[in-house]
């Protein structure tokens, strides 16, 4: 294992910060691997499940069975982490006004598109290496003016010619989930099965792009636009929603990547064999079957049944206390509009008018739902 320390643009006057990556086993040899936890600073369990991974990535390294070289990155926002405002971790969204921190990497198809045009050939092989060197370059020259910009594009310079790339996030209170393209359904459904996780939410690679998208994207628009050439997805991509944010379990964090270790095996980058867990019914869905309950008013919510409880149309799975009427305890009941399971739901118990309450993951597509993943919120 070797750890590298990459500097960030300092924020202040006497002050730093710096992004760390592990790496394991062989440079520019086999299928390279990418793992990042905590783009959203505020979200916890990715990053116990990585320090797990890497003690057994590391004795996998002194075993010599390393097939190709594993990159971690345990905490992948310096910036969100240190957002700390009267005790409380604001790690989602960049207070210095760029955004989410898990949106906006930056226009790729354009310049790949440039430079791989009248190249491409009919070996696929050689088209790959023509559009990962080709993204690569495109990801150095993307704008970094401000420190988000250039964590930004620090993140794809390690990731964006990864053959796996692995994205571990969480929701609030949740079970665990997965967020991959319709493209890769198949493979969202197997790495689900390994990894434990009922909840496959499938999507479009159309609107608003998170990280794990603006490694596939690319791919998708080439093939689309120059179908008489064999350009194939040649990485996979995913979003590891790890249950919820208070989710912070050396049990489960233990499971979690003895899991993951399995799937790398499987995945062909670790010359072992895997170790076989018990698989869960995995339920596959488009994103805009996700029932999205939003609070209609201020006030308490309350919950009636527990996570994982399917819900049928119009079934009450919790309550809306009204503090401010003339007569005590005046509630609105919490309904679903899908038959789904209840997969995620606020830890905030104080809501405001249109703050998201729950998802149900249902599988029949609902209007007025959003373009592109918006439900990784």
């Amino acid at each position: 294992m070797s750890r590298e320390e990459i500097s960030l643009p300092s924020p202040s006057p006497g002050t730093s910060r710096h992004l760390v990556v592990h790496r394991f086993g062989p440079r520019n040899r086999g299928q390279k691997v990418y793992l990042q936890a905590g783009l959203h600073g505020d979200e916890w369990p990715g990053m116990l499940v990585l320090q797990h991974l890497m003690v057994l990535l590391e004795q996998a390294e002194r075993n010599h069975l390393l097939q190709g070289e594993i990159l971690c990155v345990p905490f992948a926002n310096p910036m969100g982490l240190a957002q700390n405002i009267a005790g409380y971790l604001a790690g989602r969204f960049d207070l210095g006004g760029t955004g989410n921190f898990n949106r906006s990497f930056g226009d790729l198809v354009t310049p790949v598109t440039q430079q791989v045009a009248g190249r491409l050939g009919s070996a696929a092989d050689q088209n790959i290496a023509l559009i990962r060197a080709a993204l690569k370059e495109s990801v150095a020259s993307l704008p970094a003016h401000s420190e988000a910009e250039q964590l930004k594009r620090t993140l794809l310079s390690l990731s964006i010619d990864a053959d796996l790339v692995l994205d571990l996030h969480c929701d609030d209170d949740a079970l665990a989930h997965l967020y991959a393209t319709k493209l890769q359904q198949d493979w969202a459904r197997e790495l689900a099965e390994v990894l434990g996780i009922e909840y496959v939410m499938v999507e479009d690679l159309q609107g608003v792009i998170a990280f794990d998208g603006t490694h596939l994207q690319v791919w998708h628009e080439l093939a689309k636009r120059y179908p008489e050439f064999p350009i194939p997805m040649a990485c996979h991509a995913a979003t590891v929603e790890y249950r919820g944010q208070y989710d912070v379990q050396d049990d489960w964090a233990s499971e979690d990547a003895r899991r993951l270790y399995s799937y790398l095996i499987r995945f062909g980058v670790i010359a072992e064999s895997p170790q076989d867990f018990p698989q869960p019914q995995v339920h596959v869905s488009p994103l805009e079957a996700i029932d999205l309950i939003k609070a209609p008013y201020a006030g308490l919510v309350t919950y009636r049944v527990p996570l994982g409880t399917y819900l049928h149309r119009d079934h009450p799975f919790g309550d809306l206390v009204l503090l401010n009427q003339p007569y005590p305890n005046q509630r609105i009941a919490l309904v679903s509009q899908t038959e789904g399971y209840l997969f995620a739901r606020t830890h905030r118990r104080l809501v405001r008018p249109g703050d998201l309450i729950a998802k149900i993951f249902g599988d029949r597509p609902l209007p007025d739902r959003p373009i592109g993943n918006l439900l990784q919120l």
